[in-house]
């Protein structure tokens, strides 16, 4: 009832402001200016658009992702498979949606209401406040309507996902037969034939350096390298530029009043005499004599305002602690029960009972707290920055969209942008395409490298489009300047490199051929401390290793040891496998147990349970209801009228 009757709830657009908050507004405004192709399609889901601005926003943000996790500066090798995932991602989501709305799920106002309640970007003292959430608004320049839709549909696919995934259902018999394979634990032992052992006695002669310098020509090039002359500015440059007078500060305080006001806030109890909004006059009737006949024992002290709330009160969410709403701000309650409010005084209890359209309410103010704002001189230097970052913010997209022009206009030189911006032409040093900068600096973006390398700026020598740099609000137009081609470097300068390399390749593969040799004789059934003493190897001691197992040193042999069968008690396992330094192993299996979770562990003498097992059956329903979900995607797009423009993909998806 409580929830029902804050009507400041209905400012719930801004939820979409949480999620997209935490990306540049610019950057979306950039591509509406600069984009030549934001109205094209490159992708339709029974007839809904995928639009190519989406589109490679989603690929950028995929780069991002992928450079963070791998620390991998070009990307440019997995570019289609990049692009390819991205595209059927967005596909996905747009299935997944069209089927949450045609199986009538919808996301209600109060869901999004709550969570912009909790968002602190909007909160005053701990509490929601409606001015501060619509001046937030307003400064990012934000379309409530657009916001609505996004944030719906955000949610409608998240609550489809997790429905599916979260029904997986798994037996107990089925959870001890994951547990006993996915916890089994493996006696393993091996040993390992360096391949350095041999590097003494391998000969490599001329004919093969002369054979393998020819096979490989480009791993003995020196790189393609290219040097930029370049133009960026940011906002924050303009913002330092902007003059703002004394008086357009103050107009702008009176303006964002509401920023700088902390506002009134009320503690209060109530108890309501509910009242169906489709009740008879004679139960209206009813109702207010039923509040007043309470109210006026109260005020002859017969009962405490707590007695009559547990007693009579019909809002369950409180009316056990005697009617108590805590504390509240302005738009948080209906018209009526605010306007009595605001007449009280701290203790007071309301002349007569309230009328709302939830029934008749008996209120008691328990406290309050003022409006306090703060004085223009407290704030005049914060307000100096927001007001110069806001006119710089215009003339930044001004800038930019001059830029764009100007580039496309004048596509062999950057004198024309520099003339009419006033921005200086900016040189880099010569560098290569894999090359990344220091931090922060030009070269430091991928973008800018990947760009440089393109075929519009290196082959067509024509300048680029506007680049959005990784700061916000930071944009930059670049040219070639100087293209140094890759060189086949002399045989007589890698001479050394290649025989280092055909060594390498001779001793790993004699490590192998011994390898080899040695577990054909073991799976005969020769005795192997025998056969490992006459070549000088000694086995590792054995241990229980599980499928996760990192302590060993070497992945490979942990995942050959979880591929091989099952030995018996008289007699191991063996198997050969290369490893990735080079060297050969052979690994030794002597045992195989299942694995297992037990229900209770002990701990100072007291029997308790495992939070392990909880923990892994989680995990085993979740990659269950993961599976799961992936299956029906999958046959939901079967169904799915799918049609992809591969001709409006800049790089197509193969």
């Amino acid at each position: 009832m409580l929830q029902g009757m804050r009507a400041g709830i209905q400012g719930w657009l801004g939820w979409a402001l949480i999620i997209l908050i935490s990306i540049p507004f610019a950057l979306w405004g950039i591509q509406e200016y600069l984009s030549p192709s934001r109205g094209v399609a490159v992708a339709e889901v029974n007839g809904v658009e995928i639009s190519s601005l989406n589109f490679e926003q989603a690929v950028d943000q995929q780069k991002r992702q992928l450079r963070s996790m791998t620390q991998q500066a070009d990307l440019s090798f997995m570019e289609a498979q990049i692009r390819k995932e991205t595209l059927n991602r967005l596909i996905e989501q747009e299935v997944l949606m069209q089927t949450a709305i045609n199986h009538g799920m919808r996301i209600g106002d109060m869901m999004l209401a709550k969570q912009i309640h909790q968002f602190p970007m909007f909160q005053q003292g701990g509490m929601f406040s409606q001015p501060i959430y619509e001046q937030a608004l307003r400064s990012q320049g934000m379309n409530p309507s657009g916001f609505e839709v996004e944030m719906r549909r955000s949610l409608l696919v998240s609550q489809l996902q997790d429905g599916i995934t979260n029904s997986a259902f798994i037996s107990s018999a089925e959870l001890t037969q994951r547990t006993q394979l996915e916890k089994q634990q493996r006696s393993v032992s091996y040993l390992t034939i360096p391949a350095n052992r041999f590097t003494a006695q391998v000969v490599v002669d001329d004919a093969e350096i002369n054979k393998y310098y020819q096979d490989h020509p480009d791993a003995f090039k020196t790189p393609e390298k290219v040097s930029l002359e370049y133009i960026e500015f940011s906002q924050e440059e303009l913002a330092a530029a902007q003059a703002i007078t004394e008086e357009h500060l103050k107009e702008q305080y009176k303006e964002r009043l509401a920023s700088f006001t902390t506002p009134g806030q009320w503690q209060a109890k109530h108890i309501l005499i509910e009242v169906p909004q489709d009740a008879s006059p004679e139960k209206l009737a009813d109702a207010e004599k039923q509040a007043n006949d309470i109210l006026a024992k109260i005020k002859a002290q017969e009962k405490t305002f707590d007695e009559s709330a547990k007693a009579f009160s019909a809002d369950t969410s409180n009316k056990d602690k005697g009617g108590d709403l805590g504390w509240f701000g302005e738009g948080f309650m209906v018209k009526p029960f605010e306007e009595a409010i605001k007449s009280m005084k701290v203790g007071d209890i309301s002349d007569k009972p309230v009328k709302t359209q939830f029934g008749f309410h008996i209120i008691q103010l328990v406290d309050a707290k003022p409006t306090i704002t703060k004085p223009f001189e407290s704030v005049r230097d914060e307000l100096l920055k927001k007001v110069q970052t806001e006119e710089a913010e215009q003339a930044f997209y001004t800038h930019a969209e001059q830029m764009a022009d100007l580039a496309f206009e004048n596509p062999n030189s950057l004198q024309a942008i520099a003339d009419t911006l006033k921005h200086p032409i900016k040189t880099t040093a010569l560098f290569a395409k894999t090359e990344t900068g220091e931090k922060d600096t030009f070269l430091s973006n991928r973008k800018v490298i990947e760009s440089a390398f393109s075929e519009q700026v290196l082959e067509n020598r024509y300048n680029s489009e506007v680049l959005e740099l990784d700061k916000p609000q930071h944009v930059a137009v670049i040219r070639l300047k100087e293209h140094q081609p890759a060189q086949l470097r002399p045989l007589a300068d890698v001479k050394e490199e290649i025989i280092a390399k055909l060594k390498q390749e001779k001793s790993t593969a004699e490590a192998e051929k011994l390898g080899k040799t040695l577990l054909a004789d073991l799976q005969k059934g020769e005795a192997p401390d025998a056969l490992f003493k006459k070549q000088d190897l000694q086995p590792q001691p054995a241990q229980w290793i599980e499928r996760q197992n990192s302590r060993l040193g070497y992945p490979e042999i942990v995942r050959e040891a979880f591929k091989m069968g099952h030995p018996t008690e008289t007699k191991a396992l063996y198997q050969g496998v290369s490893l990735n330094n080079g060297d050969y192993a052979i690994v030794i299996l002597l045992a195989v147990k299942a694995g297992e979770i037990p229900a209770v562990v002990v701990e100072n003498g007291k029997e308790t349970a495992n939070p392990e097992a909880d923990r892994s059956k989680t995990q085993i329903k979740r990659a269950l209801g993961d599976a799961g979900f992936k299956q029906i995607v999958a046959e939901m797009k079967v169904g799915t009228d799918v049609m992809v423009y591969q001709d409006r993909i800049t790089d197509k998806v193969q």
